[in-house]
């Protein structure tokens, strides 16, 4: 027995097992054999069980810590090999890799200890730079997901997916989701595990917008941002992993909705400034004003040379997605400006719409097109608003200039391709672009009368008849807008995007407007007639019910749900800004049960935070909208 000095006792709890029977004082032998009693009566002294029980399991612990530690090791040491034969790994981690392997081999003792420490020191120092390389961060090996960035600044890394859900939310993304705006191309063989290595912060992406639980979704955002906060404002970091991820949350996150925070113009000024920082969008200036690159050892970013063509074409999509994103977001928020189109963007996507290795480049390319377009009209409104309203930045009159666009709108529809996987909602969007392009020419929101005095002859004012002919088409494009809607079965609601739904949004509104407009020129019979608004959204909030149980969706308050409630209390508000401006017509209506909304002409704070999606443009009929359920 060893665990005491020679001619002393044993400390309580520990005696032999005979003198802890007898009772009787364990003092060990002077040669460590046992204990004094033990040997006088010749029996064989044993430790006691506690002892033995607590040796055993610090023996056990340290074996698993030692396994678990080895496991951990190779796994890290196997990605770092992938990394290091890509292509685009730098050379200060193939170097890295080299002199930790080196001291691995040393001896299998000091690996347990040195190696780790090295390998994980280095990395750290690896992912802390900014990196336009994309080099992708370590991941354990196994059957299990970490859904943390693997750096320092990882928040939440301790929550673990399992790898068959993994692989559900990456298939649900690619084939439910990323087809209505494919700003990424992933392979049909790409695994979850593959993508959580190359591109950790898109899989976390992800991982949040394909969770089937809104309170899933609402955890593992604000996770998102608070890493992407940490990495590109913290850190400063700025990669196209950073970029895709983003804009994949600001697409299908439901952000503002479930948030009610409307964060997406920030989160779109963030990507932008990240695509910035990586110069997809027009290279570094000749004539640089900046001090730092005249300072003695500057260190630029690094910029790669030679672009192979998938790198390139995945950078282009990247920054086509953030310059689509942008304007729309910008017209429907009306918080910031846009992304300006420029030369080498037009070349990215020449390039993209060219590209026949992938499938969803084509509608792609389609949809940056139009929104191209609807970006133009933005620019002619704020230059008529800005008291120049019948010149454009062309020199043309504005209905010329806006008749060009259509045109060209026209010509984009007829080059859709039959059978093509989106043919609906690119001829949805078309329509929706007819409607920017005309409420750029005269708003259904302006209080100029309709037959007004025009300006002097040949001055390239919008006459009168001019202006009923543009709410007219206004009003036929949103009625062809929601028969594609009502056409379109409510088990792809799931994947929808951001601006299709902005989409909706808008031609709502802007139908409600021309639905209750007061001008005598203008027949607010004959445009209820062509859509009966009360039962269109009637027939909007039965879909998203119907899309919210085929989809599955595990919360009894989940996105379509809401939606859904949205729309009835929409419906109900609708009808009573109808009577009001048609008194003899919709009285009836407008006293019936159903004008009245669901539970009472009431709404709670959060109901009124959740119609704030619906918030479009300067005009206050919002604040007119909420003040009516108070």
């Amino acid at each position: 027995m060893d665990r005491r000095g020679p001619g002393h006792s044993a400390p309580y709890g520990q005696a032999c097992m005979h003198c802890f029977k007898s009772k009787c004082k364990c003092v060990s032998r002077p040669d460590g054999d046992g204990c004094e009693r033990c040997h006088r009566l010749n029996k064989q002294c044993c430790p006691s069980d506690s002892l033995r029980r607590r040796n055993a399991q610090k023996t056990q612990n340290s074996t698993v810590r030692i396994a678990q530690l080895e496991g951990r090791l190779e796994g890290l040491v196997t990605l770092l090999q992938s990394v290091a034969k890509s292509p685009d790994s730098p050379d200060t981690l193939r170097k890295v890799l080299d002199e930790s392997l080196a001291g691995h081999g040393q001896s299998d003792a000091e690996s347990h200890t040195t190696t780790p420490v090295s390998i994980s020191s280095n990395i750290t120092k690896f992912t802390s730079t900014a990196d336009i390389n994309d080099a992708p961060a370590a991941s354990p090996m196994g059957t299990s997901y970490s859904l943390g960035v693997d750096s320092p600044s990882d928040i939440g890394s301790h929550n673990i997916l399992p790898a068959g859900e993994a692989e559900a939310y990456l298939n649900i993304f690619r084939s439910q989701m990323l087809k209505h705006l494919a700003f990424i191309h992933i392979p049909q063989d790409l695994t979850a595990q593959q993508l959580r290595q190359t591109r950790p912060f898109l899989f976390r992406a992800i991982v949040a917008v394909a969770s089937p639980f809104t309170h899933q979704k609402m955890v593992r955002g604000k996770q998102l941002k608070q890493i992407l906060a940490q990495n590109a404002l913290v850190e400063n970091q700025s990669s196209l992993d950073l970029l895709l991820g983003l804009l994949t949350y600001i697409t299908w996150g439901w952000d503002t909705f479930l948030n009610k925070s409307g964060t997406l113009s920030r989160l779109i000024m963030l990507a932008m400034s990240i695509v910035g920082n990586l110069r997809l969008d027009k290279p570094l200036p000749q004539d640089v004003h900046m001090i730092g690159p005249l300072t003695p050892g500057f260190v630029g970013q690094k910029c790669e040379i030679e672009d192979p063509d998938q790198r390139h074409l995945e950078r282009q999509r990247a920054v086509l997605g953030c310059f689509l994103l942008s304007s729309i977001i910008s017209s429907y928020y009306a918080q910031m400006d846009a992304m300006c189109w420029t030369s080498q963007m037009e070349e990215g996507l020449r390039a993209i719409s060219t590209n026949k290795d992938c499938p969803t480049d084509q509608a792609f390319s389609i949809q940056v097109r139009l929104q191209l377009l609807a970006q133009r009209t933005v620019h002619l409104k704020g230059q008529r608003e800005a008291n120049d309203p019948h010149m454009t930045t062309t020199g043309l009159p504005a209905m010329i200039y806006l008749n060009t666009l259509q045109r060209q709108a026209h010509e984009i529809r007829e080059s859709i391709p039959h059978g093509l996987d989106l043919q609906e909602i690119l001829i949805a969007q078309v329509h929706y672009i007819d409607l920017c392009i005309n409420e750029a020419a005269h708003t259904a929101n302006s209080d100029a009368p309709l037959l007004s005095t025009p300006g002097p002859e040949g001055s390239g004012y919008i006459s009168g008849f001019e202006r009923l002919e543009c709410l007219w088409r206004s009003t036929n494009a949103i009625r062809s807008w929601l028969d594609i809607f009502f056409a379109l079965p409510p088990s792809q609601f799931r994947g929808f995007s951001f601006p299709f739904w902005a989409q909706l949004a808008r031609c709502l509104v802007i139908f409600c407007r021309l639905s209750t407009l007061e001008d005598p020129a203008w027949d607010r019979k004959a445009v209820r007639s062509t859509i009966d608004l009360p039962p269109a959204l009637d027939r909007i909030a039965e879909k998203l019910e119907l899309a919210s149980r085929e989809i599955g969706e595990q919360s009894s308050d989940d996105v379509f749900s809401q939606l859904s409630r949205l729309m009835r209390m929409f419906r109900a508000w609708v009808g009573s800004k109808m009577a009001s401006a048609d008194v003899e017509e919709r009285s009836a209506w407008a006293n019936s049960d159903t004008a009245t909304g669901i539970g009472g002409n009431t709404m709670d704070q959060s109901q009124n935070q959740t119609m704030q999606f619906f918030d479009f443009g300067n005009d206050g009929w919002w604040e007119e909208f909420s003040a009516g359920f108070r």
